[in-house]
């Protein structure tokens, strides 16, 4: 189904009212809401968490989202009084502020141990200190009795996968709703391994401590077989059973750190938090490899209603990375698209990494051009680029430009500095994989200056980190039909068993929604917008109508484009006449200019007969490059 301009806001009244995701909630538990960057995600999180209804169907709703400026943006967090109920956001450690015990507590939690930090760390830093000046952080989880709207990145569900059980519990609530903005703590690695030093040494203080005043026995002793069993099972073993690690023991974590801490030092690593989630996986999620060393899957622990809200999320890697079968997606098929929208892509292999540097004269020289016709019709732009080669970008389209007497500042790094209104000349240029900035909204258009691909290596580490042990087999990116890039089993003799239709979710996944992701900041679903792409995907089932090209001649073609050459020529011929205007003979002329004396006239000829090539007018280049004072 596709949606445009004229539809937009009778689409958001009627599929988007919280109403009608609650509703929607409630039949299906877990629901991806796929929506189009600039379709109304973010109005559409604002409205959930402000509709009174919402905390009638649910005692406790957890928004979380993968930056800080995404949480900032919400509006009851900007403005608390406009929460229906009581809210609050986690915030992190504030790492700056813990000054001389810095360095400790990095050491700490990387050892597991965050328990010990605010008992011993915290404590000092926070004796002789009263009242409002006292830091919030060691006792953010203790008062939240009675909140229903609760703020949070999610890297903090990362961190603690059992924090939606721990809010439950700690804000008394009943039924909980999770609304994940964006998601991207499902492309996080969710594999937890457990050397067997480790699963030793905590076992030993574990026993040490089990007595009536520390760990209480049935705990301690529950704990201790349960260790005692991974160390000595097989991966068979391991896999087939479902251990029990009652979580009470986490309630003695201070205890127990300090105690490992002050045996062991660097060499005990607390598993408490670790261990507790091993009941929760699958047969077949946990094994033991040939070292001994313990693995398994350990996704956050949402077993409660959630929302997923995503513009490019596929409800196969949803459903896959929860570890689902399926989940529910109204959405999938829905497309947007503005009527005044031009998409643009280039599918050739020079735009990739490796082929990218010894290409990017005659690349970024087509963009040059694209950038100096935005100049002239008084366009704004942005630029997209691989993190790696923004800066060599931005400095060779500044020279270039600059060669045609038109002064541009590509901006690639320092984006609160470009003016309010966005300026023509003024073009900021941002990598693959921004998430969550909406400050290029009013840039008329996005042009890919490369390509954004994957390895391999990067391929399985994603595709794999959900899967059993028994179902991971090494995967092959090739070019299939038309050079369209997909994914083969390495091994000829490995069966199938739809592991080549999961590698294909995960690469496009990987590689498509990345560029979606930047190029959507101009918003370019919802208004009017010139984005050209630069990819060997085929985009239309997630951007709608797209042109292809397979050339930088064709992409020129396709957008009435004269070449840079034809430019540099005027250009010189500009200068040609302004030095003959100056007094000088043709033949000093030419010899200034580096030029025979024929192509001097050459040069004259063709700029009092430039015409069009195809749309754009090289007479209005030259006045631009005249009124800058000539060509540099």
């Amino acid at each position: 189904m596709l949606f445009t301009e004229h539809e937009l806001e009778s689409y958001r009244d009627k599929y988007l009212s919280p109403p009608k995701m609650v509703a929607e909630l409630e039949r299906r538990v877990q629901v991806l809401f796929r929506l189009g960057v600039g379709v109304g995600k973010s109005e559409a999180v604002d409205r959930l968490v402000r509709h009174p209804d919402t905390y009638q169907r649910f005692g406790l709703v957890v928004c979380a989202a993968p930056t800080w400026n995404i949480i900032n943006e919400r509006t009851v967090v900007a403005d608390p009084t406009r929460s229906p109920v009581r809210s609050t956001v986690l915030r992190p450690r504030p790492a700056d502020d813990c000054g001389d015990y810095a360095e400790e507590w990095e050491r700490l939690e990387q050892m597991g141990c965050s328990a010990l930090g605010k008992g011993t760390l915290c404590r000092s830093c926070q004796e002789g200190v009263a009242g409002d000046e006292r830091c919030f952080w060691p006792t953010q989880f203790s008062n939240l009795d009675g909140y229903q709207l609760i703020f949070a990145t999610e890297q903090q569900l990362v961190l603690n996968r059992s924090l939606i059980s721990m809010l439950k519990a700690r804000t008394g609530a009943g039924r909980v709703l999770v609304i994940l903005d964006e998601a991207r703590l499902l492309d996080t690695s969710f594999e937890v391994c457990m050397r067997p030093r480790e699963l030793d040494t905590f076992r030993e203080v574990i026993g040490e401590l089990t007595r009536p005043e520390g760990v209480p026995s049935d705990v301690g002793d529950t704990w201790c077989r349960g260790i005692e069993f991974l160390r000595d099972a097989s991966s068979a073993e391991v896999s087939e059973t479902r251990l029990r690690f009652p979580d009470r023991l986490n309630r003695r974590a201070f205890l127990i750190q300090s105690t490992g801490v002050q045996r062991f030092g660097e060499r005990f690593r607390y598993l408490g938090y670790d261990l507790a989630l091993l009941p929760w996986t699958r047969e077949g999620e946990r094994w033991k490899d040939e070292d001994g060393v313990i693995h398994f899957t350990a996704r956050p622990f949402l077993n409660c209603h959630v929302a997923v809200l995503s513009a490019h999320l596929s409800a196969p890697y949803v459903a896959h990375r929860l570890g689902k079968s399926s989940i529910h997606s109204p959405f999938e098929e829905t497309r947007f698209q503005h009527t005044g929208t031009r998409l643009v892509n280039l599918r050739n292999r020079i735009g990739a990494d490796s082929y990218f540097k010894k290409n990017h004269k005659q690349i970024l020289d087509l963009f040059a051009v694209l950038i100096l016709r935005n100049i002239s019709e008084g366009r704004s732009t942005l630029l997209i680029s691989r993190k790696k080669t923004k800066e060599f970008c931005a400095a060779y389209l500044e020279r270039r430009l600059a060669g045609w007497g038109v002064e541009v500042d590509v901006a690639d790094d320092d984006f609160s500095q470009l003016p309010a209104t966005p300026a023509p000349t003024t073009i900021p240029i941002i990598h693959y994989g921004v998430l969550g900035v909406n400050d290029f909204t009013e840039y008329e258009s996005a042009y890919c200056l490369n390509s954004y691909y994957v390895s391999a290596t990067e391929l399985n580490r994603h595709v794999q980190d959900a899967e059993p042990e028994e179902f991971r087999v090494k995967l092959k990116i090739v070019s299939g039909p038309e050079m369209k890039r997909r994914v083969e089993i390495e091994d000829p003799k490995a069966p199938d068993l739809d592991r080549t239709g999961l590698g294909n979710i995960y690469l496009r996944k990987l590689e498509v929604d990345p560029v979606i992701q930047a190029a959507g900041r101009v918003r370019f679903l919802t208004k009017p917008r010139e984005v050209v792409f630069f990819q060997m995907h085929d985009l239309m089932r997630d951007v709608g109508e797209c042109e292809d090209v397979r050339s930088l001649a064709a992409l020129r073609e396709k957008l009435g484009l004269p070449a840079a050459k034809e430019i540099d020529h005027f250009v010189a011929g500009v200068e040609a006449q302004r030095l003959l205007d100056d007094g000088l003979t043709a033949e000093s002329a030419a010899e200034k200019l580096g030029i025979s004396r024929r192509t001097l006239f050459r040069r004259l000829r063709g700029v009092k007969s430039a015409k069009n090539p195809t749309s754009i007018s090289i007479r209005l280049f030259g006045t631009l490059q005249s009124d800058r004072g000539g060509a540099a």
